[in-house]
Parts: structure tokens; sequence; C-alpha cells
């Protein structure tokens, strides 16, 4: 049996919830840093998270999944998708709220 440190064992827990993301050929591997949002529709970002919250006893009050999504829209004039005004959000931010027990990123960190 392998000793994961607490981090690992978050992060194993949230790529454990979320859907496999594959290119025809190849499993895509998502790091910390990466935009979920690139990668997950906003119920599956929910869905984890609220299991996230109460497998990691974190405190959820904090968050909400207004703050992350819609990601992107398509524009009305135009195939190529527009960013909205919305923040990353990513694994690494789940390991550090874990860590603290709370959501640790708010609306007001968000548009700083």
């Amino acid at each position: 049996m392998t000793n994961l440190s607490f981090d690992d064992l978050v992060r194993q827990f949230i790529k454990n919830k979320l859907p496999l993301v594959t290119t025809l050929f190849r499993k895509v591997e998502i790091d910390d840093s990466a935009t979920l949002q690139e990668f997950f529709e906003a119920d599956d970002i929910a869905e984890m998270t609220e299991k996230f919250f109460s497998h990691f006893n974190v405190e959820p009050a904090r968050f909400s999944l207004s703050h992350y999504y819609p990601w992107k829209t398509r524009s009305l004039l135009s195939r190529k998708p527009q960013s909205e005004d919305q923040k990353a959000l990513t694994i690494a931010m789940y390991i550090e709220s874990a860590r603290a027990g709370k959501w640790l990123f708010d609306e007001s960190h968000l548009r700083n």
C-alpha cells in the first residue's frame, strides 16, 4: 500500500469523481493548474464539488458555481467561443481549500 500525501488524496478524489477526458488515442492528464471549465461541464463540477465538501469536511459557504460558469458562450455572429468574465477553477484551489477546511476563493477574491 502506498502512502499518498493529503494533496494526492484530494487530487485523486477529484479526478475519480469527474468524467474521464480523452482524445481519440489517449487519456488527457489534468494537472493542478489546468482550468477545469475547459474540460468539464458545470453539472459535473457541481456534483464533484458537493461530494468534495462532504468527503473532506470543507465549509462550502463561499463557493458558488456561478463564480466559474458559464465559462464560454457562443457569439450569435461568430462560431468562435467568447470567454465570460469568470475565473479559472483549478484542482489547486480544491487542494488549498481542503487544507484550510473552507472554500478560500470567494467572489471578492475572484474579481481582484
